[in-house]
């Protein structure tokens, strides 16, 4: 039976469609639901094996990058959350979905705690960044399903101004990304984020949008393009799977 797949969309986030399309085009039953929705009714989660949350301008980023919709969620999701994590569901939250992610302490060794020991701040430089970036998948990647059989480095595109990673403190999630030159501060030049468990997957650049080779970057082959896209689609197909 195919995985299922809900995609979050609604308030400001924009990136809805590529990621459902990515998810579907390894297999997957991918629905778009509106945020209100979901939290409307909350154990709607619990009919889904995976949750994504694409990137955006949730609420316009007002505030801090993610904080209002995190705010919105923490309100009446993090329980059936919890649960849809204790039950093994997987998730994955893209620049934005990341973002929110972030706010809602799921990367925690308590999950859903305040006392954040992760943090994305702006870029060292404090500007936007719209660009192609090559990472490397870390030792630390091994434990999760999201990175099952991969190594090596792929490039995405990435554009945000608040994804810079700090850490802090005793802090017990895992580095399964970095960016191969720093390009804006990160702790450890981190793209990406997984908790404890490996289930949650947080990262600022966007897989989605480089599933097929034409979406590559210009600046590599033709045969590199072929086999970077396979590559990302591995992250979906692995979810799918497992």
């Amino acid at each position: 039976m195919s995985k299922k797949v809900l995609v979050l969309t609604g308030d400001g986030i924009n990136c809805e469609r590529e990621t459902a399309k990515a998810f579907q085009d390894v297999g997957a039953i991918a629905d778009i639901i509106h945020v209100n929705t979901l939290l409307k009714n909350p154990k709607t989660l619990l009919n889904y094996q995976i949750f994504a949350l694409p990137g955006g301008f949730s609420f316009g980023d007002e505030l801090k990058s993610g904080k209002i919709l995190a705010e919105k969620m923490r309100e009446t999701l993090m329980e059936i959350f919890a649960e849809f994590n204790r039950k093994g569901g997987l998730t994955i939250g893209i620049c934005n979905g990341f973002q929110i992610l972030i706010q809602l302490g799921v990367f925690e060794k308590n999950f859903g705690s305040a006392d954040r020991h992760a943090t994305l701040s702006t870029n060292d430089h404090g500007t936007f960044l719209n660009r192609w970036v090559r990472c490397t998948i870390t030792d630390q990647a091994a434990k999760s399903p999201w990175f099952k059989g991969m190594s090596g480095t792929i490039m995405m595109p990435m554009r945000h101004k608040e994804g810079r990673i700090q850490l802090k403190g005793e802090f017990t999630a895992h580095i399964p990304l970095r960016y191969t030159e720093d390009v804006n501060g990160a702790y450890n030049q981190g793209a990406a984020l997984l908790d404890p468990s490996g289930q949650i997957f947080g990262l600022m650049p966007h897989p989605e949008a480089a599933m097929q080779d034409f979406l590559n970057s210009l600046d590599v082959s033709t045969a590199e393009k072929t086999v970077n896209a396979k590559m990302i689609s591995q992250f979906f197909k692995n979810a799918v799977g497992s």
